[in-house]
């Protein structure tokens, strides 16, 4: 079993020995000089994007306004004509425009000249961070958060709105929760003279310890280090673990809390081999059962199928959602991003991949969405929106942009071993102390779920994983929605996320 490596000094970060002395100061004046340029360059490239992006709406073709059902043109509305078929016109007319808006900045954004300006000027954004000791003074910073977030906020995340769990492992950062077994208690209620049926769901405390009715193979949900793990457990009426509960599964969770310096050198094999493996052992213990079935969101579905090609005798069924396989055809304004990124400088620089640097990345991808979606949601419609659907609009923004740092070490491998090199999908990727994962010799039950308006994951690199693992047992569910969409959507919770409990229910050993 692989440890985590020992603590490095936190007041003198590997990388910082020259920190105070050792440089040129005519190099410090080139590189501040050239990243000023480089800025400089990136900002003139995006407000040139957006520039054109709201000049090509301005004007729409014949065509496309024949085709939104109206020919007329806005200003010659009738006021006094059906104020329904009106609504409706300007509904499709915000729909072209968006649309276009949305595809200049596509393109222009995958521009071979600004993805150079965006890498080059990360790059020595970061070279001058390092040598002004900002990445320094970052790291101090991270702790703090960490400690914070890990001390205090995560007990919030985990309580507010979540289904009712428990720690039943933690090591460092890291905490294994388990969910426990409702009870369906129907009692009857008096509401203005009438009798209604109400479920409530409630929790076993027996003495700390579950009275699990489940006749299932224990469920591991293993998600990505870019968001918490609260997304598929965002709110009672949108929660997918409260569906696999309710289809009588025993679920348990991974947490990996808030990366602080101190995990920066942190692999892949410590997470697959150490926390993970760890993971599934308490799991068996707890449960009474030979083995462990795994669902993997995102990343999570990597190291899922790592962790299956590793240990398969520990791995019943594996279930991977929205998770990359062929890095290569992932063709998204992110994995463009980053295939072009300078992973070394971030991370030597700032230890961690920062979440300010995360957030940013996602919010510069699609801006127009950014300005647009508060205003559209509220004003949508032309009245007040119902407090269910405030809250969990605001669940799921909090949840976007409440990233963690990404570890410095996960960071670089993904970056270099998967989205450059490709090695995962090709059988060559090689975590911890040699560990070669072949993805050829994972003969275990295999079902991967796609979201078909995935723009975070090609479905195409998806569907790439049932050509290489060597399963027998493989099956794609593909399922009409967006990355996040198929975790919170009232539909999936109807259409897609039983369907994945039946076929687990049929493979269950």
């Amino acid at each position: 079993m692989m440890h985590k490596p020992s603590k490095s000094n936190i007041m003198a970060p590997e990388g910082y020995d020259d920190i105070d002395l050792g440089y040129d100061p005519y190099s410090f004046t080139e590189i501040y000089y050239n990243s000023l340029f480089s800025s400089f360059n990136l900002c003139s490239k995006i407000y040139r994007a957006f520039i054109d992006a709201y000049s090509s709406s301005s004007v729409l073709p014949e065509k496309e306004i024949v085709e939104s059902e109206n020919p007329n043109t806005l200003m010659n509305f009738n006021w006094d004509g059906n104020f329904d078929k009106q609504l409706e016109f300007y509904k499709k007319y915000e729909k072209i425009i968006l649309a276009k808006i949305r595809n200049t900045f596509d393109t222009k954004f995958r521009d071979k000249d600004f993805v150079n300006a965006l890498s080059q000027c990360v790059d020595l954004n970061c070279k001058l961070a390092k040598m002004t000791g900002m990445g320094f003074l970052y790291q101090q910073f991270s702790y703090a958060n960490s400690l914070l977030n890990n001390r205090y906020f995560e007990i919030f995340r985990d309580i507010i709105y979540r289904t009712p769990s428990h720690k039943i492992h933690s090591e460092d950062n890291y905490s294994l929760f388990h969910y426990y077994t409702p009870q369906q208690d129907w009692t009857r209620q008096k509401s203005k003279g009438q009798s209604t049926l109400k479920l409530n769901t409630l929790s076993q405390k027996l003495d700390g310890i579950d009275q699990n009715t489940n006749n299932s193979t224990p469920l591991l949900i293993i998600y990505a280090f870019i968001n918490r793990n609260y997304i598929l457990d965002l709110l009672p009426d949108s929660s997918v673990v409260r569906n696999f509960q309710n289809q009588g599964f025993d679920v348990y969770t991974t947490d990996w809390g808030t990366p602080s310096p101190y995990d920066k050198n942190l692999t892949l094999g410590n997470y697959v081999n150490g926390y993970l493996l760890d993971a599934v052992n308490h799991i068996i213990d707890h449960s009474n059962s030979d083995k462990v079935s795994l669902l993997g969101y995102c990343w999570g579905g990597d190291l899922s199928l790592m962790l299956a090609a590793l240990h398969p005798e520990k791995i019943e069924n594996i279930v991977t959602f929205a998770t990359p396989g062929d890095f290569r055809i992932d063709n998204n304004l992110l994995s463009i991003w980053t295939r072009n990124m300078n992973a070394n400088s971030l991370v030597d620089t700032f230890g961690n991949a920062p979440e300010v640097f995360i957030n940013s990345s996602f919010l510069l991808r699609s801006p127009v969405d950014v300005l647009h979606k508060y205003p559209h949601f509220f004003l949508e419609g032309g009245k007040p929106k119902d407090m269910d659907s405030i809250l969990q609009f605001f669940a799921t923004e909090t949840w976007l942009y409440d990233s963690p740092p990404i570890p410095g070490e996960i960071y670089r491998q993904f970056v270099e071993d998967c989205y450059k090199k490709n090695l995962l999908i090709n059988n060559e990727m090689v975590i911890g102390d040699g560990n070669k994962i072949d993805l050829k010799t994972i003969k275990h039950p295999f079902l991967n779920v796609i979201a078909k308006r995935d723009d975070l994951v090609d479905p195409k690199s998806s569907k790439a994983i049932n050509d290489t693992v060597g399963s027998k047992d493989k099956s794609i569910l593909e399922f009409d929605s967006g990355h996040v969409g198929a975790c919170i959507s009232s539909r999936a919770q109807e259409q897609l996320w039983p369907k994945v409990g039946q076929w687990l229910k049929k493979r269950k050993n």
